[in-house]
């Protein structure tokens, strides 16, 4: 449209000229550069200008950095990596991913679990139970913030995330014999937040459960039973993940 309109203006401007002399003519066409390099800065300036929502990183972007990280955990999987390697990897990758037999059914997918435009990846493992697929494990959350990897759930066999079809998380941990975990977390742009947590200790001298909205294993805590912490995380619904590609 605006080359159009450059030439219309280059047109109307010559059929104007031919009616002036001298210093008319002279005028004329100094006005027709000046019109022409005008538009030409105009259409520079629109090309160069950021389209709205820049703040949002770039899918291809993300994605390249998303498929870097994929590729260094198979070629690890693969024995085709030195130690250093390997130990780079284990910063950013749950180490029971990368010691998993061959056949173990890992996957990664992406999705755009907070609706911000921007989509997360999930390193996980489907469970099977006596009559099939249960619900996926998650130990590796991603996303990126200008430019960078965000690793905002780092779990393992003994700290286990499972993504609900809410959007928010639901994690199974342990640290001990009398301490078990159950935590529902709120997620948003690479940071999750805690709703609240069923978990025992034996602060009393026995393993008791407890309730809290604070902190996993802290002294802000309500006693609660077993049939609830039960209820609590096997009652949520998990989001169904598509695009499934094996690691």
């Amino acid at each position: 449209m605006k080359r159009s309109k450059v030439i219309a203006v280059l047109v109307c401007a010559a059929l104007l000229a031919g009616c002036q002399t001298g210093k008319e003519q002279d005028r004329s066409d100094e006005d027709i550069e000046e019109t022409a390099e005008e538009t030409a800065t105009e259409e520079s300036a629109a090309s160069d200008a950021e389209p709205a929502g820049s703040s949002v990183e770039p899918a291809s972007e993300v994605n390249i950095i998303y498929d870097g990280l994929i590729d260094r955990l198979r070629t690890v999987r693969a024995g085709d990596a030195d130690d250093n390697a390997i130990m780079e990897l284990a910063e950013q990758v749950s180490y029971d991913y990368i010691i998993a037999p061959e056949d173990a059914q890992i996957f990664y997918s992406t999705v755009d679990i907070d609706s911000n435009g921007v989509d997360e990846l999930i390193i996980y493992e489907n469970q099977m139970n006596d009559v099939g697929p249960d619900k996926p494990v998650i130990y590796d959350a991603y996303t990126v913030e200008n430019g960078e990897l965000v690793h905002f759930i780092a779990g393992g066999a003994r700290n286990a995330y499972y993504l609900a079809d809410d959007g928010s998380f639901y994690n199974l941990g342990s640290s001990g014999a009398a301490y078990t975990a159950y935590a529902h977390y709120a997620y948003s742009s690479g940071v999750i937040t805690l709703i609240d947590t069923y978990f025992t200790d034996d602060s009393s001298g026995a393993v008791e459960w407890y309730y809290s909205t604070t902190e996993i294993w802290g002294d802000d805590k309500t006693s609660a039973s077993a049939d609830d912490a039960e209820a609590f995380m096997n009652d949520f619904e998990c989001m169904f993940i598509a695009n499934a590609n094996p690691v």
